[in-house]
């Protein structure tokens, strides 16, 4: 599984789907999301499912597309699996991986090492994502308004 796992874009024949799980929960923060690529007709299709129940559950269903992105490139999810691989961390403390891959009908399960490693592999996740959907914006948080501008009353 590991080495088709790296190169799953390129080595996938038609009917098989692999399914990427991220738990992206921090903290008080709830979230995760889910990518599954299938191979249909010789193209390889993602479609990407995001949850968030922090305060109000909120949902997203992006629609299937043909990813193009290569295996080789740096923003792959290939290679962010491969940086995952080199950068796991053994789980001591209950099984919550940070991300888990079926493919075959195998599993592979990635962790990490306290919040500092989490949001490092996140931040590096987050870029292999807008690479693929630059204009998804579920999880971004608009800024707070600016504060009213107070003028003097002159007496």
């Amino acid at each position: 599984m590991n080495k088709d796992l790296y190169q799953f874009s390129e080595k996938m024949e038609n009917g098989d789907t692999v399914k990427i799980m991220t738990d992206l929960s921090a903290c008080m923060f709830f979230a995760f999301e889910t990518y599954i690529f299938t191979k249909q007709n010789d193209t390889l299709f993602l479609e990407k499912y995001s949850e968030m129940s922090s305060y109000k559950k909120r949902t997203q269903l992006l629609p299937k597309k043909i990813y193009k992105v290569k295996a080789s490139n740096p923003l792959s999810f290939e290679n962010y699996l491969k940086f995952l691989n080199k950068e796991n961390k053994p789980h001591e403390k209950g099984d919550f991986p940070l991300l888990t891959v079926t493919y075959k009908k195998q599993n592979r399960k990635f962790y990490d090492d306290g919040l500092q490693d989490k949001f490092m592999k996140h931040d590096r996740l987050f870029i292999v994502k807008e690479n693929i959907y630059p204009k998804d914006s579920f999880f971004k948080q608009d800024a707070p308004p600016p504060p009213p501008i107070i003028k003097n009353k002159k007496s």
